[in-house]
């Protein structure tokens, strides 16, 4: 996919329960592409190529980004937040942020109500500065539940790195669309399900709501996971590095044949992997698509990214390629006679 298709997505937010304006784009960019589009109530879109196969393989990568939501607006005009996922409050003391409002999307800047130098502040801290003097004058441009994000555009780093706000998951959206393209230029047979997912960073309710529809035959999913390198004190965590290969996550939830056949695959193609290891939650998708129906055989694939849930999310573009050539080479080994029972 084109890298301008990148910036887009960036530019246009998408905070977890508000990603319709991105999902239309998606729509848009990928129809005249894939054989379907099918979306639902939740705010979901799935990408999908030959509808018709027996084999349906779920591709999952959340569209929804972390941000803060207007709670109250006071006297003074200055607005009080409230966060809308795991973000990170002393990151947006005085930093310029974007304000989605029904007319449009407006600029503000973040101050905090204490004014000291602790970094252990809380949202409820923050204030939204619009430059307004009264809280009639601010009611007239945002209201009471209009989301806020930072204000970060998508810039190119050295070494084909990149950074942005929001590249968990956004990068993850855009290596399956990725993937799928590539699937469907080779001529598989497959069904392919690519789905750019809302919600995974407060309830995963959009998870849930793809599983039952697409019932796939099995469920790869994609997240950004942390460059543990670039971190003191993970020294007993698995070591994953920016530009050496897209991770492998080794887990309670995920299945051991489609395990085994991926670590295959990638050493047939001679794509370079990490190791990741999860004794119990992922924190993704996968805890959710794994446990509908009888139990969906499940894979959590990770790109390595540096400063998680910051406006300047680092990932690398030979990583994001080399895991959309290793979904692609994972499609064309499944057929209707793979058996994912580890007793068979």
């Amino acid at each position: 996919m084109d890298i301008k298709f990148l910036k887009e997505m960036i530019d246009t937010p998408s905070v977890s329960g508000n990603e319709y304006a991105l999902q239309e784009k998606i729509i848009k960019e990928m129809k005249p592409q894939c054989d379907k589009i099918i979306t639902d109530h939740m705010g979901n879109v799935i990408s999908v190529i030959n509808p018709e196969s027996n084999i349906k393989i779920l591709l999952d990568a959340h569209i929804d980004e972390i941000g803060m939501v207007i709670s109250n607006i006071k006297a003074d005009g200055r607005c009080k937040l409230e966060n809308i996922g795991g973000i990170r409050p002393a990151l947006y003391l005085g930093s310029q942020v974007q304000v989605v409002t029904k007319n449009g999307i407006i600029d503000g800047v973040i101050a905090q109500y204490k004014q000291s130098q602790n970094d252990n502040i809380k949202v409820s801290e923050l204030e939204l500065d619009l430059g307004t003097y009264s809280k009639e004058e601010t009611e007239k441009i945002v209201s009471v539940g209009d989301y806020v994000l930072s204000k970060a555009s998508l810039i190119k780093l050295s070494n084909n790195n990149y950074a942005a706000r929001a590249m968990d998951d956004k990068i993850g959206v855009y290596s399956i669309l990725q993937a799928l393209l590539i699937a469907k230029e080779n001529n598989v047979t497959q069904g392919v399900y690519a789905s750019s997912t809302v919600g995974e960073e407060t309830t995963a309710n959009g998870a849930v709501a793809i599983a039952n529809i697409v019932k796939p035959t099995l469920a790869i999913v994609v997240d950004v996971m942390t460059d543990t390198s670039s971190l003191p004190g993970l020294e007993n965590r698995n070591l994953v590095h920016l530009g050496k290969g897209p991770a492998i996550t080794l887990g309670t939830i995920m299945n051991k044949k489609l395990t085994d056949l991926i670590e295959k695959v990638a050493k047939d193609n001679n794509i370079p992997i990490q190791y990741a290891t999860s004794g119990n939650r992922t924190w993704t998708n996968a805890d959710k698509i794994h446990f509908v129906d009888k139990g969906i055989p499940t894979m959590l694939l990770n790109i390595p990214l540096r400063y998680m849930h910051s406006s300047a999310e680092v990932v690398n573009m030979d990583d994001v390629n080399n895991l959309s050539k290793l979904i692609y080479c994972i499609i064309k080994e499944i057929n209707e006679g793979f058996s994912f029972n580890p007793y068979e």
